[in-house]
């Protein structure tokens, strides 16, 4: 495996145009042109977390890259075809921290030369662009004083109706925008901020379009700006962009791409106005669109296939399509057949009893049964839950009683009707109850996992399979990269090639999924004071998450979202939840859910799987666990590790004693 990682990413913004093309997987029919909708008078404002593909998207529409799938057709044949012409800019190239206002005028002229400078960079893509189209069109004729004519009938510098071709003009933009350049840059030494302004605010990136279509009349369409990363701007910038937004009247529309809370503001600059949603914009979470796609473990398949295939891993002939590869054949996975018994049995300890059947006979001493008024008999309970049983099995009758018996008087009744009954399971008779069947599919991997940290196979249970892999993405193609770029790095360390040789064993998937999940925490997302807030979160928010799951009487199937009202959440509490969400530590699961007894809608927050591994968590979302106030504070709330701790230590208790009435003794006086 001397080749380079075929899975290592880089932002998209550092691909040429070629690789955007090249390493582009479309997403089902016509899934793609409706996020972007490009020929759609309405703006669009595209949000999602690291990953999400927002700018590997925008820059697949523009002009730089399009013209690239289209080798034999001259640019103006291209816009014709697609009806739209579209730039892209990077909102981070600006420098834009440089407009924040330096002195006493309360930031208006900063906020007037970033709107300058902001139109003239539009400008200067769109005339690099309209050079390009020229170029490659060498038999259309274009109208350069048509376009000069247009221009200088909305900017008052009267140099431009000097000007006699679009190449003059754009040199006259690249100067106006160097003055600002050079005076911000002395603003430091002279104090002085001295601008002329020869056009009204939009007036010439929204121009643009009409000295176009004066240009070249079939030309005469749609122009699109992509601009990504637009959290970069700050809020008086924003607003200077929703002001153009809001006057883009069709025939100049925005799609601006940006993480999940990038818009800082709507308001714009004329009198207070605000942009609203479904009237100036449209918005799309990328997030939810890709967590919710039907076909993602499909797409992931072919965006794995290509990216092998680009890096030169793997050639395509007669025999072997991208059609019939499938990344499912380069991993282990764990052998479920016979309730895992024959992954467990490699495990268990010859002649030792399970832990958890003494932890289990230990809970059971203060349960008394209704029907006699005695305490029950643990070892006789004991016995008839687990004898004959594989040990999946046992651990599964065992829950069930945690959850039966409780309200049960006839607690050795319903040990017996959940050994029948498992015993039924076990052989597949079609009599099983379904409550059975059903028990186990939802809790087999909790105590699957259980039993792999009781018995101690490695540091955790084990994350192994591409499907696991694809789970853990979550819709995210960069989360897929991570796991599978460290799998990678594990099996070249060891020498191993398992896309052309043996699948990658189990261990070694394990421990890329381990780095991965470190990655994220430590490595992808160290920005300082936000995201310290954000880890120590999603530190909390995860222990309690494992405790629940590692508990003997389960609180929920597979825990890994948490649910609360949203009125509880301080504002400290809030701005670290908005960065965990903002770093992708965290989702936000659609609507929340309606709360058990009030009704009341709740909002719900998972744990982003990719993470699951540093916490021995699950990958799949099915249960929540509800939040009270003071739970809620203590997670979110940075710094409140002694609370929570408290607070964790009550549910603890409670979670592994479901038969005492008090589980835990603490004092209430140190919560508070």
């Amino acid at each position: 495996m001397d080749r380079t990682n075929p899975f290592a990413f880089f932002k998209a913004s550092d691909y040429t145009d070629e690789q955007i093309n090249d390493l582009w997987v479309e997403i089902g029919g016509s899934t793609i042109d409706e996020i972007i909708e490009p020929r759609s008078p309405v703006s669009k404002i595209i949000l999602g977390g690291k990953g999400t593909g927002k700018t590997h998207l925008l820059r697949y529409y523009s002009f730089s890259a399009m013209r690239l799938r289209f080798p034999k057709m001259s640019g103006v044949d291209i816009v014709k075809k697609n009806k739209f012409l579209a730039v892209f800019l990077r909102a981070n190239s600006f420098d834009a921290a440089r407009f924040e206002f330096q002195d006493n005028d309360g930031g208006a002229r900063w906020s007037k030369a970033f709107s300058l400078y902001l139109e003239l960079r539009l400008a200067e893509v769109v005339l690099e662009t309209l050079d390009l189209i020229k170029n490659t069109s060498p038999n259309d004729k274009f109208d350069d004083v048509g376009f000069i004519r247009m221009a200088a009938s909305f900017i008052t510098d009267p140099q431009v109706e000097k000007l006699e071709s679009v190449s003059s003009f754009a040199r006259w933009v690249t100067a106006q925008r160097r003055e600002i350049d050079e005076q911000i840059n002395n603003f430091a030494f002279s104090g002085e901020l001295n601008l002329s302004v020869p056009f009204a605010v939009g007036a010439l990136s929204l121009g643009m379009s009409k000295c176009i279509a004066q240009w070249h009349r079939s030309l005469d369409g749609p122009l699109l700006y992509l601009i990504d990363e637009v959290e970069n701007f700050s809020v008086v910038q924003q607003q200077v962009l929703n002001t153009m937004i809001r006057f883009g009247e069709g025939r100049s529309t925005f799609r601006i791409g940006g993480r999940i809370y990038a818009m800082k503001t709507f308001a714009t600059l004329a009198n207070g106005e605000v942009n609203r949603e479904g009237s100036e914009f449209k918005k799309v979470l990328l997030d939810d669109i890709l967590r919710n796609y039907a076909k993602y473990p499909e797409f992931a398949r072919k965006f794995v296939i290509k990216r092998l295939v680009t890096a030169g891993h793997l050639s395509l002939d007669g025999i072997r399509s991208a059609a019939t590869l499938d990344p499912k054949n380069f991993f282990d996975e764990i052998d479920s057949s016979n309730f895992y018994q024959n992954f467990l049995s490699r495990l268990l300890p010859q002649g030792m009893e399970p832990l958890f059947l003494r932890n289990f006979r230990s809970a059971l001493e203060p349960l008394v049964d209704k029907t006699t008024g005695a305490r029950v008999n643990g070892e006789q309970i004991c016995g008839l839950l687990t004898d004959g049983l594989p040990v999946l099995l046992k651990k599964l009758n065992i829950l069930l009683f945690c959850k039966k018996a409780k309200g049960n008087g006839a607690c050795e009744q319903v040990a017996r009707t959940l050994h029948a009954d498992a015993l039924s399971y076990a052989s597949g008779a079609a009599d099983t109850p379904k409550y059975y069947s059903t028990a186990y599919g939802h809790y087999a991997s909790d105590l699957l996992a259980q039993l792999c940290r009781e018995l101690r196979r490695s540091r955790n249970f084990p994350y192994a399979g591409f499907d696991t892999f694809v789970q853990m993405s979550s819709g995210n193609p960069r989360n897929l990269l991570v796991v599978l770029g460290r799998a990678y790095s594990v099996a070249k360390f060891k020498e191993l090639d398992f896309i052309n040789g043996t699948a990658l064993d189990i261990d070694s998937q394990n421990q890329a999924a381990n780095e991965a999940a470190r990655f994220m925490l430590e490595s992808d997302a160290n920005i300082g004071s936000h995201s310290e807030s954000a880890g120590d979160v999603v530190g909390k928010l995860a222990s309690l998450l494992r405790t629940a799951r590692y508990s003997l009487n389960i609180p929920e199937v597979s825990p890994l979202a948490v649910s609360f009202a949203d009125e509880d959440l301080s504002e400290v509490a809030r701005s670290a939840l908005r960065w965990a969400l903002n770093l992708s530590f965290v989702f936000e699961i659609g609507e929340g859910r309606p709360d058990r007894n009030s009704h009341k809608l709740l909002r719900k927050i998972q744990l982003n799987p990719v993470l699951s591994p540093r916490w021995d968590l699950s990958i799949g979302r099915r249960g929540d666990i509800s939040l009270s106030r003071d739970l809620l504070t203590a997670i979110f709330e940075p710094g409140r590790r002694d609370e929570f701790d408290l607070h964790l230590k009550v549910l603890e208790g409670r979670w592994n004693n479901p038969f005492s009435k008090r589980s835990v003794i603490v004092d209430q006086k140190e919560l508070f």
